[in-house]
């Protein structure tokens, strides 16, 4: 013991970079080996090159120092047993009771809770100015896309999610921002005002103020469901458990022309069609229920059917929408793990979970688990997932009704402007195309890529709405209100974002970077002070890890958050199960493993007709090639 103490006495922190020489201090001795482990590994920037098993362990000893460092408390936290779960075996309209220990954790109206220390950036919230950053920095110059990894889907369900997770209460001020004289030319809009987010005292003594979230953070479904009975009530048939939907396969509209559904603020129609698949799937499953449990009455219905399209909504984003956005052969393994644990599919299926988180996922373990802190999505998380560079300048609208071309390609009829597809224009133009014509031509187009001079122009003079889906009178300038929006909440710039992390922190342009231009442009607007350099730029700015389409420092937020979401709830561990989903409904949830499984419950013929290959993920351009067969075990590869 005594010769342990002594490694990790002077000496060793040597072997650790200066800043984490104060958080180790405070680590118990087996926290400061795994950070020694880990810390080795991020020094040699190795982890991805690793073999698969090795990449694993390293990617489970960084969750586990994660979370617990890089879950964050905001507001007080209840103690004892507030309600007995068996009273509520579904997933309720606003959020409440499902944790035993807290009604109130993941509700509409909950605080965003934090993964790194707010950092009070209210002296510094026009340095440098946010439409200076955005005209020089952020704006497209020319169209950068994904090549063939992430198609439109991708980048709409990314949206549809975020319409079921997040979404800030602003407060009733208005401020405004005014370019400044240098780029004033190169911006849509001179001047945009805009709500403040709304600061909410905690009552609590450490982190003072936060921020509510007006969505539910859990994985409820609640971008169709929405986020209060009020919401629900309109999206409600009250017949056979049912949700509306129109004969077309669209959503319904109400008078205003503004769709109905959980959640239609500043939507487009890529996220229209999503829904309404989604509006579907719930349907269908609660004819399946209807059809099997003939005792079950309306409510029943419903209240089976979502906790069934809720899981099938977290199934794909886990194993299917991630694994396409961070192509590798170690996220593929461990996304899967993360549903079915490293024994895998065919073993949980055989025998149910065993063996923990590890060898059995998270996804039905015997007890929901929070790590002491309540559940809720983090500023952070907010901030990592501002993905509007995903979007192109136009939808590339093919002709369904003709003969596929090569590689089962439609026929280009037509470039629509992505204005023309947002708001209640988007609603209009989506009721002329069609569901099918629009997922197969967003099938079809491949997404932006997230890098630097990539930000869509049309989103620089957009208009925003309130949260009943109707049109608000100023328009806005999002590339420059993204970069306000991170000071004035408090989250902490690049730099300080990855100390929070515990990732080595840069010390110039050029190790984030190797982009000449961007590098130049970096110090015309930062200087070479890298300490100011703004979160969304450097994400944007980063390079990234072959295969990965996001950056590392983002995607190091997903590996605590995509587990949180999972092991939080227990209606995806100790209520996952055949007495609270039905054994149907539980099938249903376990036979299904894609995006492509939803659609071709409903639209049979789509994928057959325009799809190349059926080994593809939906979430990959349409026309890619099948994939190279790789007979090397799983956990046995090696990175290409």
């Amino acid at each position: 013991m005594s010769s342990i103490k002594t490694l990790f006495s002077a000496p060793f922190y040597r072997l650790i970079h200066r800043d984490f020489h104060k958080v180790v201090a405070t680590m118990p001795l087996t926290d400061k080996i795994l950070f020694l482990t880990m810390h080795s590994v991020d020094k040699l920037g190795i982890w991805h090159r690793l073999p698969v098993f090795l990449g694993l362990t390293y990617l489970a000893i960084r969750r586990t120092l994660q979370q617990t460092y890089n879950l964050i408390n905001v507001g007080p936290t209840p103690v004892g047993v507030r309600f007995n779960p068996v009273d509520y075996p579904y997933r309720t309209s606003d959020g409440k009771f499902n944790d035993p220990f807290n009604e109130i954790a993941g509700s509409q109206g909950s605080f965003f809770g934090r993964n790194i220390q707010p950092v009070d950036q209210s002296d510094k919230l026009r340095n440098p100015d946010p439409m200076e950053v955005a005209t020089k920095l952020l704006a497209r110059t020319d169209f950068k896309d994904t090549g063939k990894q992430f198609n439109m889907i991708a980048a709409s369900w990314i949206q549809f999610m975020i319409h079921d997770w997040i979404d800030h209460l602003e407060d009733t001020q208005q401020i405004e921002l005014i370019a400044p004289s240098e780029v004033a030319s190169q911006c849509p809009l001179k001047s945009f005002k805009f709500y403040k987010t709304k600061e909410v005292p905690t009552g609590f003594y450490d982190i003072k103020s936060g921020h509510l979230n007006i969505r539910t953070p859990w994985w409820d479904g609640s971008a169709i469901y929405g986020s209060n009975n009020k919401t629900l009530s309109k999206v409600r048939t009250y017949k056979d458990g049912k949700l509306k939907i129109s004969k077309d396969g669209l959503l319904p509209h109400d008078e205003d022309g503004v769709a109905v559904s959980g959640d239609v603020r500043n939507s487009w129609a890529g996220v229209s069609v999503l829904q309404a698949l989604f509006v579907k799937e719930h349907n269908a499953v609660c004819d399946t229920l209807k059809r099997e449990y003939g005792d079950l009455n309306d409510e029943d219905l419903y209240r089976h059917a979502r906790l069934v399209t809720s899981a099938v909504i977290a199934k794909v984003h886990t194993i299917d929408w991630t694994v396409e956005l961070l192509k590798t052969d170690t996220l593929l393994a461990g996304m899967r793990a993360n549903w079915y644990g490293l024994l895998g599919k065919k073993f949980k299926d055989a025998f149910g979970h065993v063996g923990g988180a590890i060898l059995g996922g998270l996804v039905g373990l015997k007890n929901p688990q929070n790590h002491g802190v309540p559940y809720s999505l983090t500023e952070e998380f907010t901030s990592v997932y501002r993905m509007h560079a995903l979007l192109p300048d136009n939808l590339l609208l093919r002709d369904t009704s003709a003969a596929p071309g090569p590689n089962k390609l439609p026929p280009l009829i037509e470039e629509v402007p992505m204005a023309e597809m947002i708001g209640l224009r988007g609603e209009a133009r989506l009721s002329q195309i069609g569901f099918t014509k629009q997922m197969v031509s967003m099938g079809h187009q491949p997404s932006g890529a997230l890098e630097l001079f990539n930000y869509p122009m049309f989103l620089r003079d957009i208009i925003p709405q309130d949260r009943d889906g109707k049109d608000r009178p100023d328009h806005v300038d999002l590339a420059a209100l993204e970069v306000y929006r991170d000071r004035e909440r408090s989250v902490a710039r690049y730099n300080e974002f990855r100390r929070g992390l515990m990732l080595i922190p840069i010390t110039k342009w050029e190790d984030l970077t190797d982009d000449a231009e961007a590098i130049k442009t970096l110090h015309e607007v930062y200087g070479d002070n890298v300490e100011d350099l703004d979160l969304l730029v450097g994400l944007m700015a980063e390079k990234k890890i072959p295969g990965f389409a996001i950056s590392e420092t983002a995607f190091l937020i997903f590996t605590v958050m995509a587990t949180r979401r999972l092991e939080a709830d227990r209606f995806f561990t100790s209520y996952f199960n055949e007495e609270t989903y039905t054994k149907k409904g539980l099938e249903w949830v376990n036979t299904t493993e894609s995006l492509k499984d939803v659609l071709q419950r409903h639209y049979p013929e789509m994928l057959t007709t325009w799809m190349n290959s059926s080994s593809n993920s939906v979430f990959s351009v349409w026309d890619s090639p099948p994939p190279a067969h790789n007979p090397v075990p799983l956990y046995l590869r090696f990175p290409n």
